[in-house]
């Protein structure tokens, strides 16, 4: 399995039960994301869990826009952000205080002191939606099962996992209809406490039917087609262009005067943008000339 690319989420279903659930695994699109920037592997880690986390959110939000799942604090680690879009499209970025030793492991409360998770919904068409959970959990997972108790009022479960090479995700969520058999009331914690002995390893190295299987193959689950995901950076040369020209006339014809040219780097793929005098003087008319 470790040598194979795999980049997809599942759904899956309990037959006769109001319980359902998503299984998320990604290699190599993990891995676009992660070798843009030296990170220590803690980071890679820990940025692993929201790219799975916001996998797993994506395929619930049924939006034609952007998903993402944004973490800020006041810890070493400033922020950290992944999105994803209509077209399963993943990107992530983590930013962090460089000149601090980065510890190998630590908690989501130690790395964000005093910090939140915002979760924003951004339609192409339509109002921004943004939830906010205060970070108040050791882990990721928590915090995300916290947001699903606030935002939807629907008991959910989230266990993530990252190794560097491989990031997955299991979520469980009972829907508020009731579609129960008789006597199998307990169906739910019955299911949850089952995903509870998940190990790391079979999180990150079992295709989704292996691993339900082992999790519940005396139960009656039903699995959806699978979805493929994949890295994909939203930037483009127009799109940059938008940004310089928000900075104004008066920063940008100081950066002229003082580079030549006005220089952008995406922070998310590494792309490179480089706009000259010519590129800005139809917009910015007479107010962009240098000499």
């Amino acid at each position: 399995m470790n040598n194979v690319t795999i980049n997809e989420i599942q759904r899956f279903s309990f037959d006769n039960t109001n319980v359902r659930g998503e299984r998320v695994l990604l290699n190599s699109a993990y891995q676009e994301i992660i070798k843009r920037k030296q990170y220590p592997l803690s980071l890679e880690k820990l940025l692993g869990e929201f790219v799975a986390a916001i996998a797993l959110l994506r395929d619930i939000v049924k939006i034609d826009g952007v998903l993402s799942i944004q973490a800020k604090g006041n810890g070493f680690l400033s922020t950290l952000m992944t999105e994803c879009d209509e077209h399963q499209n993943l990107r992530g970025i983590a930013q962090w205080d460089e000149s601090q030793a980065v510890p190998d492991i630590f908690s989501l409360k130690d790395v964000l002191k005093g910090g939140y998770l915002a979760i924003t919904i951004q339609p192409r068409n339509g109002q921004r939606y943004q939830g906010i959970v205060e970070i108040v959990g050791d882990t990721l997972s928590e915090c995300l099962e916290q947001y699903f108790s606030q935002s939807e009022q629907l008991p959910s479960r989230v266990w993530l996992a990252a190794n560097g090479a491989q990031c997955g995700g299991l979520f469980l969520q009972r829907l508020p209809l009731e579609q129960a058999k008789e006597g199998d009331e307990d169906a739910w914690e019955r299911f949850t406490h089952l995903a509870s002995t998940v190990k790391e390893e079979e999180l990150l190295g079992l295709e989704t039917e292996s691993l339900l299987h082992r999790l519940y193959h005396e139960e009656e689950v039903r699995l959806y087609d699978t979805k493929p995901m994949q890295f994909g950076c939203s930037c483009s040369r127009q799109r940059t262009l938008d940004a310089v020209m928000s900075l104004g006339s008066e920063e940008i014809r100081e950066l002229l005067i003082e580079q030549g040219s006005v220089k952008v780097d995406c922070q998310f793929c590494a792309e490179k943008y480089e706009f000259t005098e010519g590129d800005l003087t139809d917009m910015l008319g007479d107010q962009s000339k240098t000499h």
